[in-house]
């Protein structure tokens, strides 16, 4: 899919029509960001970038130019791809787009917004295009009525992509990968026992080099196949990476695979 994939600018009235479309479709909900301000944004110069298989816009990704710490940076507010093509690399090429974008105009931070139950999410985030969690947020966004977030609490996790960063080039295959962590193993705040959380009883301390935090392998069955189970593991991740970060840690890469799914968290 991503071979014959192409990623660029939105160029006219239609194909901001068609982006705010697809956001309406991924997210099952009305005027997501309405074609007036995608096409206000995208005929003055701000990032609107669309991916095209053929003549189908399969994707789109919004992002807003602002100050961090008084330098050019570029929130990435939202990224979509069709539901049929979600696995077939079309969001790597997205993010890719976006960074040569940035690059291009001397930005080289990014940052966003994530859900820190969705693990695939996690996953590309961390390990696939090297960033780093910097923030836990509870309740970010406050009650939201989108398909993925009604009657949920908008939990997130703040990204902060370094674009000239050994792991971000990395990633890109622009630079070696950097070594693994070194040190103390890590000891698990939340531990998946059977598809339940189990939070750990002993306190964090500050000083311990890394932990790790579980969630499920795919939140959003869970909560249908079970919303009580599903909050129960709201909570305790909210409440686990709540106290890490408080206590100076960060998400700096998640594992999945073999029945496992966490996120590991370093002292900065």
């Amino acid at each position: 899919m991503a071979d014959e994939t192409e990623v660029r600018p939105v160029e006219t009235l239609e194909e901001a029509r068609a982006a705010a479309h697809l956001f309406d479709r991924v997210w099952g909900e009305q005027r997501v960001i309405g074609t007036p301000l995608l096409w206000a944004m995208a005929s003055h110069g701000g990032q609107v970038l669309a991916a095209f298989h053929g003549d189908e816009l399969v994707g789109a990704q919004v992002g807003v130019v602002g100050l961090v710490d008084g330098k050019p940076a570029l929130h990435s507010h939202i990224t979509g791809v069709l539901a049929g093509v979600q696995h077939g690399g079309v969001g790597y090429l997205l993010k890719k787009a976006q960074r040569e974008w940035c690059l291009e105009r001397g930005i080289e931070r990014i940052t966003w917004t994530f859900d820190p139950l969705v693990a695939r999410n996690a996953y590309f985030n961390l390990v696939k295009l090297g960033a780093v969690a910097e923030r836990f947020h509870r309740d970010y966004y406050g009650e939201m009525e989108d398909a993925f977030n009604r009657g949920e609490r908008s939990d997130r996790l703040e990204v902060l992509w370094e674009l000239r960063s050994t792991r971000v080039r990395a990633a890109f295959g622009e630079a070696p990968a950097p070594a693994e962590p070194t040190g103390s193993a890590s000891r698990s705040r939340i531990a998946d026992m059977e598809g339940k959380p189990q939070p750990s009883g002993e306190p964090l301390r500050a000083g311990e080099r890394m932990v790790s935090i579980a969630v499920p392998e795919d939140y959003h069955g869970l909560r249908e196949r079970d919303p009580e189970l599903a909050r129960a593991w709201r909570d305790a991740v909210g409440d686990a990476l709540e106290e890490a970060y408080g206590l100076g840690y960060r998400a700096t890469s998640f594992a999945r695979g073999k029945g496992r799914a966490a996120y590991l968290l370093e002292t900065r």
